[in-house]
C-alpha cells in the first residue's frame, strides 16, 4: 500500500503588535489548496491561534480530511488524514525554554508531539507530529542541540515502547549535519524518507525568507521506524506548498517555510509486532554524543541557577541597605530622599522574588527534564544489551 505524506509548519502566529499581519489571508489560502491536495496525511505545526485552527480546520473537513486534535492541548500542533484516526494524545516536552524569553515563544508555546494511529491496509500505524524548540542562541549550537536532544529523546522513549511501524514528521529545527539529528537516527532506528539533505524547506527563495544569507537547508522531516520484517520504500519525496499566492497585493509564500511531502510504500509485518527497541538497537556513538550533549545542558542549567540566585541577592542586598538608610538619622535629611530610599527598597524586592523564582522553580524543572532524558539513555543501553545477550544464548 502506498500513504502520501506531508509536513508544514503554517506560521500560524497571532496577529498582534504587527507579528504575522498576514496570518489569515495565508491561512485561507492555505486551507483553499487543501481541497487540490492528493495527500493521505498532513502534520501541521505553528497553528498557534484558535482563529488559525478553526480556519485550516474547516478548510480540511470540506477536502475530506479527519481532524486529529487533542482538546486539551496542542503545542501548536494538527494532524490532517484522509484514512480513519484513533488514539489521539499529545505530549509536551519537559524542557520548555526559558521563561524569561517571553518574546521567543518557547516557554509560553508549550511544545511537544502529538501521536496518533491511522488504519492502513497494512494494518493499523502508529504516527508522531512534532515540533521542536528553535535556534534562539546562535553563538552556542551545542546548547541548542543539547535542549533538542532531550526533546527527542521523549520521542524515543515513545518509539521504544510502541510496537510495529511508526511514522513520524514535524518541524525539527536542526538539519542533518546537527548532532542531535544523529543521535536520533542512532537511538530510533527511524529512516528519513528523503535522503535528510535535499529540498531545502528553509530557503532563501521563500518571500519571508528572501534576505537569508545563509545556506539553504532542510529541517522539517518525515520518518518511518519500520516494525521487524516490514519491506517499505519511499518515493517521490519533493517540496509541499512551495508556490506563491497574491497575498494582500504582493506575491508571497504560504509560510515562512516550504513543506515537505513524500510517498511511503508500507508492507504488513509478516511477524507479530515486536519491541522496537529490540529490533533497532542504539549505536554506541550516539549514546555517547547523547551523554556529552545532556552534560552541557546539564552545565548550563547549574549556570543559570547561580546567575539568578546570584541576582536575587543581589537586589534583597539593595533592599536591605535602602530600609537602613531610611532609619539613619540625618538632621538635613529630606522627606522626599525618605520617600525615595522606600520606593528603592520595595521597587527591589520584585526583581528579588523573580530572579529566585526562576533560580528555585525553572532550575529545577530543567534539571528534571535532562534527567528524565539520561534515564532513557540507560533504558536503552540495557535493552541493547538484554538484545544481544538473548542473541548470543540462543547462537
Amino acid at each position: 500500500m502506498t500513504l502520501r505524506l506531508g509536513t508544514f509548519n503554517v506560521w500560524g502566529l497571532p496577529e498582534i503588535f504587527g507579528l504575522g499581519d498576514d496570518v489569515t489571508s495565508r491561512t485561507r489560502e492555505i486551507a483553499r489548496r487543501l481541497r487540490h491536495s492528493d495527500l493521505d496525511v498532513l502534520m501541521i505545526q505553528e497553528a498557534w491561534t484558535e482563529a488559525v485552527r478553526n480556519t485550516l480546520r474547516a478548510g480540511a473537513r470540506l477536502a475530506g480530511f479527519e481532524v486529529a486534535e487533542d482538546p486539551e492541548a496542542s503545542g501548536g500542533l494538527m494532524t490532517l488524514s484522509r484514512v480513519p484516526v484513533r488514539a489521539v494524545r499529545f505530549e509536551g516536552f519537559a524542557f520548555r525554554g526559558d521563561p524569561e524569553r517571553i518574546g521567543q515563544g518557547e516557554f509560553l508555546g508549550g511544545k511537544g508531539f502529538q501521536t496518533l494511529e491511522i488504519e492502513t491496509e497494512a494494518g493499523w500505524v502508529s504516527l508522531v507530529n512534532t515540533h521542536l524548540h528553535a535556534r534562539y542562541r546562535k553563538a552556542r549550537p551545542r546548547l541548542n542541540s543539547a535542549v533538542r536532544v532531550a526533546q527527542l529523546l521523549q520521542i524515543v522513549r515513545y518509539l521504544a515502547e510502541t510496537p510495529g511501524t511508526v511514522i513520524l514528521g514535524g518541524d525539527f529545527n536542526c538539519s542533518l549535519s546537527d548532532m542531535e539529528y544523529e543521535v536520533f537516527e542512532g537511538l530510533s532506528g527511524a529512516i528519513e524518507l528523503g535522503g535528510g539533505i535535499r529540498h531545502p524547506t528553509l530557503s532563501s527563495a521563500n518571500y519571508y525568507k528572501r534576505h537569508r544569507t545563509s545556506e539553504d537547508k532542510r529541517i522539517d522531516f518525515l520518518f518511518v521506524r519500520p516494525a521487524t520484517g516490514v519491506e517499505w520504500q519511499a518515493k517521490d519525496a519533493r517540496l509541499l506548498f512551495a508556490e506563491s499566492a497574491e497575498i494582500r497585493d504582493i506575491t508571497r509564500s504560504l509560510s515562512d517555510h516550504f513543506g515537505f511531502r513524500s510517498e511511503l510504500d508500507l508492507g504488513a509485518s509478516p511477524f507479530p509486532p515486536s519491541d522496537a527497541k529490540i529490533a533497532h538497537p542504539p549505536t554506541q556513538r550516539a549514546l555517547a554524543l547523547a551523554r556529552d550533549l545532556l552534560a552541557v545542558g546539564d552545565a548550563e542549567t547549574d549556570r543559570r541557577f547561580s546567575t539568578h540566585m546570584e541576582s536575587a541577592l543581589a537586589f534583597v542586598g539593595l533592599a536591605a541597605v535602602s530600609c537602613g538608610a531610611q532609619r539613619v538619622p540625618a538632621v538635613d535629611r529630606r522627606r522626599f530622599l525618605r520617600g525615595g530610599l522606600g520606593a528603592v527598597a520595595w521597587l527591589s524586592v520584585t526583581p528579588a522574588v523573580g530572579y529566585g523564582a526562576l533560580a528555585h522553580f525553572d532550575s529545577r524543572k530543567k534539571r528534571g527534564a535532562f534527567a528524565e532524558a539520561r534515564f532513557v539513555l540507560v533504558q536503552l543501553e540495557l535493552a541493547a544489551l538484554s538484545a544481544a545477550q538473548d542473541v548470543n544464548s540462543s547462537a
